[in-house]
């Protein structure tokens, strides 16, 4: 990625997530569930066809246009994904500490998501000052 503020965001999330993955497992054995570190086959043709399409993209502008849009997108299925874990948690009962763990990743999240959104559109205007 050749635009530092994205370059930064990703790298945070990356971060980020390998943290949520911690507190998803916790959350597992919470409810006598054991986790598991597989990728869902969808998340590895999504990943997949991620990377083909980056590939084909040769100007570094529209490349990080697309990393950006991608990254937005993911974040929304995350979201999604949590405030559906939620739901389940509070109708099973779970208790309240496995239930902060997953509002506490779902809000983290929520704010990468606004991170990327302010990214977009300099991004766009990048791509758009060049052409």
């Amino acid at each position: 990625m050749r635009a530092e503020g994205l370059a930064g965001a990703v790298r945070d999330l990356r971060e980020e997530t390998r943290e949520h993955a911690l507190q998803l497992e916790q959350v597992f054995r919470a409810v006598g569930a054991e986790p598991s570190s597989n990728l869902s086959p969808p998340a590895e043709t999504l990943a997949d066809h991620h990377e083909q399409l980056a590939g084909a993209i040769s100007d570094d502008r529209l490349a990080d246009v697309f990393h950006a849009a991608t990254a937005i997108a993911t974040e929304h299925h995350a979201l999604a994904a949590y405030e559906s874990l939620l739901g389940l948690a509070d109708a099973v009962g779970l208790d309240g500490g496995a239930c902060g763990l997953l509002e506490r990743n779902r809000d983290e999240e929520a704010r990468a998501l606004e991170r990327l959104r302010g990214e977009l559109p300099r991004l766009v205007r990048a791509l758009a000052e060049r052409s």
